[in-house]
């Protein structure tokens, strides 16, 4: 690491020669073919996501060897040398590129960026660039004369006048939280980005989506093709075309994004809807191999046992093993909860009625005392389905009835009913839309 004791000591070559490596310096070797640079690219950014910093700078100084006008080589140094939170380094590589390639309207772009965002945050860095007066006013000068010799690049217009009401507003030298026109003005942005895209069809929409796709590096453009996949597939939902908007969720997730939990509830909801419990199956399957956690081996269980529920096929050993993992890592009484209902639902599917009932039993004693209408209504269908499956429809109607009346059930000579009442003797009954939606499961019984 170069103090800067030693930087000012050494002479402006050999400082050079440290900051930068000597392809920058040396005579370049034969420019291969552009897919030749275009898959150094991919190996360096992979390089860069799996952490081998090093390796991934190695390959883009040799990148700029080959052609010292390649952005995107600029592009992966800035955010190795930002991860190690250097931002001084990032300005020297991006001065020192715009001086050797004078022409690259990109680099120059990227320079100006830094020291905006020097300007209006890092004061200590931008005290180091030897600029005298205002640094945000030197900013302005730089855009001003950027458009003057350059064919009005794209953005730059809009950010040489957001430069000047910076300047206006005093926003480099006033604090935020008090600087009133700062403040409105980054309202209404934030109003304008909210609202953008209201006035665009789901179909225009999805034509902006493919437009973004097509263009290059969309790396760079990741949260906007990342909204831009969001909106669409809630227009698509909207509009009852489920299947295209679980196309795109999938897509998605394979393309970019494979951690993403907005995405994976999307094709969860999807998959659910149309019953496509292969891509369930196979969505809950990657995301436990990635977690490895109870909850994460609940769903995929849970993925499997719609399908066999669905399919009328016997139980998946996949299952099994499911619940063997599940079983291990049951401390918290949430997670008892959560298994002792599946092996509930095990043993009615399966047809081990006896089993069921004695376990159903036992957590409705576990439940005494309880308030919670969601858990206890987990027991009152699991209690409906085992009536449902041995043919008893009385049995079945009246869980119902014990929910809304408990008391009425407390001495009945049916240990099972009693035990049952006494379990909703307690039960939350404030909101009735938890009675109405018990109604309804049992009624689909």
């Amino acid at each position: 690491m170069i103090t800067r004791k030693k930087f000012l000591a050494l002479s402006s070559l050999g400082a050079v020669s440290l900051l930068f490596p000597n392809f920058l310096l040396s005579k370049p070797p034969k420019i291969p073919k552009k897919a030749d640079i275009l898959s150094m690219l991919r190996e360096a950014s992979f390089l860069r996501k799996n952490g081998k910093l090093e390796d991934a700078k190695r390959l883009y100084y040799d990148i700029l060897k080959i052609d010292s006008n390649e952005i995107r080589a600029y592009d992966g140094l800035r955010k190795i040398l930002l991860s190690g939170y250097n931002p001084k380094a990032v300005i020297d590589l991006l001065e020192k590129a715009v001086k050797d390639n004078p022409g690259n309207v990109n680099i120059k772009q990227r320079l100006y960026r830094e020291y905006f965002n020097a300007a209006l945050g890092n004061k200590k860095l931008a005290e180091t660039f030897g600029i005298e007066g205002r640094l945000l006013e030197n900013i302005q000068a730089n855009y001003e004369s950027f458009l003057k010799n350059h064919s009005n690049p794209a953005n730059v217009s809009d950010q040489l006048t957001k430069i000047k009401n910076y300047v206006k507003w005093n926003v480099d030298t006033e604090k935020p939280h008090t600087n009133v026109p700062l403040k409105k003005y980054r309202k209404e942005q934030y109003q304008y980005n909210k609202n953008r895209f209201k006035k665009f069809t789901t179909q225009e929409l999805n034509r902006k989506l493919d437009n973004l796709l097509s263009k290059p590096n969309p790396e760079s453009r990741r949260a906007h093709i990342r909204e831009l996949y969001e909106l669409t597939i809630k227009g698509h939902r909207k509009e009852k075309r489920h299947d295209i908007a679980l196309e795109l969720a999938l897509n998605y997730h394979k393309t970019f994004n494979r951690q993403d939990p907005l995405f994976i509830k999307y094709i969860r909801d999807l998959s659910r809807y149309h019953k496509k419990y292969d891509v369930l199956i196979g969505i809950e399957t990657q995301n436990h191999a990635t977690r490895k956690t109870f909850w994460s081996g609940l769903a995929l269980f849970d993925a499997y046992f719609k399908k066999v529920e669905n399919d009328k096929t016997p139980i998946n050993p996949e299952m099994t093993a499911i619940m063997s993992f599940l079983k291990g890592e049951t401390l918290a009484p949430s997670k008892k909860f959560e298994y002792a209902t599946r092996l509930i639902k095990l043993d009615v599917f399966s047809g081990q009625l006896e089993g069921a009932k004695n376990k159903i039993l036992e957590q409705t004693r576990i439940m005494y005392g309880i308030t919670n209408a969601h858990s206890i209504d987990r027991i009152n269908v699991l209690a409906a389905t085992y009536y449902a499956k041995t043919g008893n429809e009385e049995g079945k109607k009246k869980i119902v009835k014990i929910v809304i009346n408990p008391k009425s059930y407390l001495e009945d000579s049916d240990s099972f009913v009693k035990s049952l009442a006494i379990m909703n003797m307690n039960r939350d009954s404030s909101k009735i839309i938890h009675l109405q939606n018990l109604q309804k499961l049992i009624d689909k019984l």
